[in-house]
């Protein structure tokens, strides 16, 4: 619907008369005999608002500022004030309208000229307003539809991450004394933790540019988060013959920080250098005490970086195409997300080059903990320890769902098994489970409208029995949903096996 004009005055006369010279210059209008009618209007009805200096009343005046005060961010309706001869203008716009900034003001006598094209004026500036709120609008919808792909992509990346996480943690209780074992399997194990963090990644990259990431903040030796991470990028290193040089401190270099980030953000500065360094190149990672700091510095022998480029190098989407990123692809957004990741734990990271050919150092510092906040958290206890249950397991994926039978088998569970939400919904009612592990993506009944029928069934077990969500999708609306269907917990893809346990610990 096409906004419109209203032309607000208590007197008929002055309505008519009005009224003709808009309809007269093509211009659809409307007459409202007080503010308190226009405040009734409709606001996407509203294009321009015509008002006599005798509609100013108490308390019509007082309710129309507080529709203007309510206005969108793109909206600043336009008003044409009509005073009588001598009126202070400017002092009758700053009484009655503080806060517009889209008021015109005419004297009477009124020129049917002035009129028009004060109104023409007006809904000039509307129709662009409503321009802006149309591309807002479109740029939300944009948002929402990332999102909702955002949250697919998540989902189908974490499935597969559950059952490697599930074994990667039966292969630590088989306890081979192996090198080579423990070493592969401690590598997979860091790798499916950093695979499942950067999927978390992709549906927090608006909280990441607001600065709202959740870290998992706890006492952090940098020395071993240093070593964690480069130890990780040891294959892509041999394989482009780079020597890597890892230099860590003499003592521990305490920091409070979320052990995974502060992986992902070395991990990339070395994966950075590395890009920028040509084959049989030199990497340094080196970690020193600063006293009150705790500083890692990255330097390489590479392409280094452009006197120019260096006050930009950390913006989103910086790239220098004669570089050698460029022969290698890369979005750009490796170095923001390292700079964003460092000021959240309240540290700060800069960078030298001598230019063309010499390389380039990005140094990062952390402050250190205190003494007293050094020590680690207690061990969660083991799962071993819980009391047996019975559990069900309705799961679709036959990967998931045999490495968790695997898991909850060795924990001294009873476990049965459901592929569908029919048939899971059956086995529940049928063998009434001290805890149900439910997958919300079932086919035949989601895994919501499972809890919810369980819940519905009124009986003693149905309103005990403790229902666990698995899920690849982990935003807040899905956690909130789950709670809403009658799940107790709510657990994203891949599980650590040990909050798992607790769940399970606290049926």
């Amino acid at each position: 619907m096409t906004p419109i004009v209203f032309l607000v005055t208590p007197n008929p006369t002055d309505a008519e008369v009005g009224m003709e010279f808009l309809r007269e210059a093509g211009i659809q209008a409307e007459p409202c005999s007080s503010l308190g009618d226009l405040c009734r209007v409709p606001f996407h009805r509203l294009g321009c608002a015509v008002l006599v200096e005798e509609a100013m009343v108490h308390p019509d005046i007082d309710e129309f500022l507080e529709v203007l005060a309510a206005q969108p961010t793109w909206s600043d309706l336009p008003l044409v004030l009509i005073a009588g001869q001598g009126a202070a203008l400017s002092a009758l716009v700053e009484r009655v309208f503080p806060q517009s900034g889209n008021v015109a003001v005419l004297q009477r006598p009124l020129s049917p000229v002035s009129l028009i094209s004060a109104v023409q004026v007006g809904l000039r500036s509307r129709n662009r307003q409503l321009q802006v709120r149309d591309l807002l609008d479109q740029r939300a919808d944009a948002l929402r539809r990332r999102d909702e792909f955002l949250a697919m992509l998540a989902h189908e990346l974490r499935n597969p991450l559950a059952p490697m996480r599930n074994a990667v943690y039966i292969m630590k209780q088989l306890r081979i004394a192996e090198p080579l074992f423990e070493k592969t399997r401690e590598l997979v194990d860091r790798q499916v933790t950093h695979m499942a963090r950067l999927v978390d990644d992709l549906l927090e990259v608006s909280r990441l540019e607001l600065g709202k990431v959740q870290l998992q903040m706890q006492p952090l030796d940098l020395n071993r988060a240093v070593a964690s991470a480069t130890d990780a990028c040891v294959p892509a290193m041999a394989a482009r013959g780079h020597r890597m040089d890892v230099r860590l401190a003499g003592e521990p270099l305490f920091v409070s920080a979320d052990p995974v980030r502060i992986e992902q953000v070395i991990g990339n500065l070395v994966t950075n250098a590395a890009k920028f360094t040509p084959e049989g190149g030199d990497i340094l990672v080196e970690v020193s005490d600063e006293r009150d700091t705790a500083a890692v510095r990255v330097r390489d022998s590479g392409v280094g970086i452009k006197p120019h480029m260096l006050a930009s190098v950390f913006e989103l989407f910086m790239q220098d195409s004669a570089t050698l990123e460029r022969s290698q692809g890369g979005l750009g957004i490796g170095l923001t997300i390292v700079k964003r990741l460092v000021e959240l734990h309240g540290g700060t990271i800069e960078v030298a080059s001598g230019g063309d050919g010499q390389g380039s150092e990005f140094t990062v510092r952390f402050p250190r903990v205190a003494e007293s906040e050094r020590s680690q958290p207690d061990p969660a206890p083991a799962a071993s320890s819980a009391a047996s249950r019975r559990v069900l397991v309705i799961e679709d994926n036959p990967d998931i769902r045999e490495s968790l039978g695997l898991l909850l088998t060795m924990w001294g569970h009873g476990v049965e098994f459901a592929e569908t939400g029919p048939d899971g919904l059956r086995r529940a009612h049928a063998g009434q489970p001290d805890v149900a592990l439910i997958d919300i993506g079932l086919p035949g009944l989601s895994g919501y409208e499972v809890a919810r029928r369980i819940r519905s069934a009124g009986s003693e077990w149905a309103r005990g029995v403790k229902l666990v969500a698995l899920t690849g999708y982990g935003r807040q609306a899905d956690h909130d949903e789950a709670l809403e269907a009658g799940f107790d917990v709510h657990l994203v893809k891949p599980i650590d096996p040990d909050v798992l346990a607790r769940a399970l610990q606290a049926a």
